[in-house]
Formats: C-alpha cells, sequence, structure tokens
C-alpha cells in the first residue's frame, strides 16, 4: 500500500513537471539571450581588439521560441565603420540581427550599456627570419656543424602593427637529437599569439650527410718570380669548409704565391687563391724573405 501511494506522487510530481515546463514553452515571456558579436564594414588596413564575444540582449516570446534562438547561433552585427586607430568606442545601439524565418521572438535591445570600448591598430606585413631552436647544447652544437638548408628562410607575419614590429625573429619547435639522423626535417613554427599570423606554419630543413670540417695542407710550393727561391720555400695553409669539398681538394689545386711588392721590413705576404667554397683559416708563415 505503501509503495503504490510512493508511486502515485511520483507520477503526480512526474505529470506536474511536464504541465509545468509545457506551460514554460508555449506562454510568452521575457528573457536574456547572450548574442555572438560579429562586426561590418570594418575600414581597410584596420584590426580590432578588445571587442566582447557576446553581447546580452533582451528578447520577448514563447519560451520555446527562445530556447531555439539560443541555439540558432544567431549573431548581432555591430557597423564598425567609423572606426580610426586608437581606443575607440562602438556604438552598440546601431545594430543588425537576422533573425531565422523559423524563429518568432522580439528583440527589445541591448541589456547593459549602449556601446562598448574597443583598441583599433594599423594592419602591418613584414618579413623575419626563420631561427631554429634546439633541445639541448649537444644538438645545437653537432646540428650546426652539418650542412643544412632552411626552406623558407623568412616569412612574412601579420597582424596589429604595434605587436608586428615587436617581433623581429619567429622560432621553430626544438630540434631533438633523433632529427640529426633525417635527411629532411619539418619544423612547426612557434606560437606568435591570436593577434599575429604567419604565411607560413611550418619550415623544412634538408640535412645533407657533409658538414662543415677543417683541413691542413702541409709543405705548399710558393709560386716565385723566375730566378727567385725564398725563406721558407713552401707554407702551411689551414682551410675550412664542407668535408665533402676539402676530401675532394687537393694541394695541387691550392696557389700559393706573394705580394708583388715587400713591407716595411722586407718581408713578402704570402698570398693564397682559394676556390669560394672554401675559407682560408692560417696561414704560416704569413710573411716569406727572398734571396
Amino acid at each position: 500500500m505503501l509503495q503504490e501511494n510512493l508511486g502515485l506522487k511520483i507520477l503526480s510530481l512526474l505529470i506536474a513537471v511536464f504541465v509545468w515546463l509545457q506551460s514554460l514553452l508555449i506562454s510568452e515571456q521575457k528573457s536574456v539571450v547572450n548574442l555572438p558579436v560579429a562586426l561590418s564594414s570594418i575600414p581597410k588596413n584596420i584590426t580590432l581588439d578588445n571587442v566582447p564575444n557576446h553581447i546580452p540582449f533582451q528578447v520577448r516570446g514563447r519560451g520555446l521560441e527562445i530556447i531555439k534562438l539560443k541555439f540558432s547561433r544567431t549573431k548581432v552585427l555591430l557597423d564598425a565603420s567609423k572606426i580610426k586607430p586608437g581606443s575607440d568606442i562602438l556604438s552598440v545601439s546601431d545594430y543588425t540581427i537576422d533573425l531565422p524565418e523559423n524563429i518568432q521572438v522580439e528583440i527589445l535591445g541591448p541589456v547593459e550599456k549602449r556601446e562598448i570600448s574597443v583598441y583599433a591598430d594599423v594592419f602591418h606585413q613584414k618579413k623575419v627570419p626563420i631561427e631554429l631552436s634546439f633541445a639541448d647544447s649537444y644538438t645545437r652544437e653537432h646540428f650546426t656543424a652539418l650542412n643544412y638548408t632552411i626552406i623558407p628562410e623568412q616569412i612574412t607575419i601579420s597582424g596589429p602593427k604595434s605587436k608586428v614590429q615587436q617581433i623581429d625573429r619567429v622560432t621553430t619547435e626544438p630540434v631533438s637529437r633523433e632529427m640529426l639522423e633525417q635527411r629532411e626535417v619539418t619544423l612547426k613554427i612557434s606560437p606568435l599569439g591570436s593577434e599575429v599570423s604567419s604565411s607560413e606554419k611550418q619550415v623544412k630543413i634538408y640535412l645533407s650527410t657533409s658538414y662543415i670540417t677543417t683541413k691542413i695542407y702541409h709543405n705548399l710550393p710558393l709560386t716565385l718570380p723566375p730566378g727567385k727561391s725564398s725563406i721558407p720555400s713552401s707554407v702551411t695553409v689551414k682551410l675550412s669548409g664542407n668535408s665533402d669539398i676539402l676530401q675532394d681538394l687537393k694541394p695541387t689545386e691550392l696557389k700559393v704565391s706573394i705580394a708583388s711588392q715587400p713591407d716595411e721590413q722586407g718581408f713578402y705576404p704570402v698570398l693564397v687563391e682559394l676556390p669560394d667554397t672554401v675559407k682560408l683559416i692560417a696561414v704560416t708563415p704569413q710573411k716569406v724573405r727572398l734571396k
């Protein structure tokens, strides 16, 4: 008997809730709905900051229609044609709301203030170089010794001028030790913030098995004027360059000579003619004497 009474009470409660909800859905009422904000007629080369995502509007209509409005993604469109760079005021009273045909509600107007403060800035673009990041010092040291190419070497960033001018380079996600063994690496560009965008989201690194190294060439003979000899008669040269190039570079390909005129002490500076692909680190001795 007690269980039957409990069941009847629960059923009565459910019926009462159903009747209440039905009455709520079909009766006319006022409510506040947060509508997403969209801007129209924004001047060219102007970016906006501090714009609210939603504005609360008071509406009137049947409960079911108001619920449909909340889930309809209907936006309030504000006129931004008169905005100028710097802090400015945007009128909320000058709005347009394009209601879907299947939603029958009356828009009574914004609930709060009739204007909002926004910050406008000039749209700006510039090119900046790519700077690689490394997971640790070991990776940095070994990676920079490799022969590699970054594509692209520069990217274009764009956004508010005040933000873009603060950026002089963009960085990548860290290069890891595992990447040292790869021939091709793709790295994401580190985020620049919500207001600044970049022309590329990632860069590619092409690695060569060769690396930058040094090589010493001993006893290179000097090319002297006819009938002349020097003290000493040969020199030692230290070069820097790509490992593959230095491996193939023969001593006979290096042209070592002397200047046409001696210095104040009577010594002739040693001149070394090299391919464009290698760099002279040192020559010993730097000067010789003719006899």
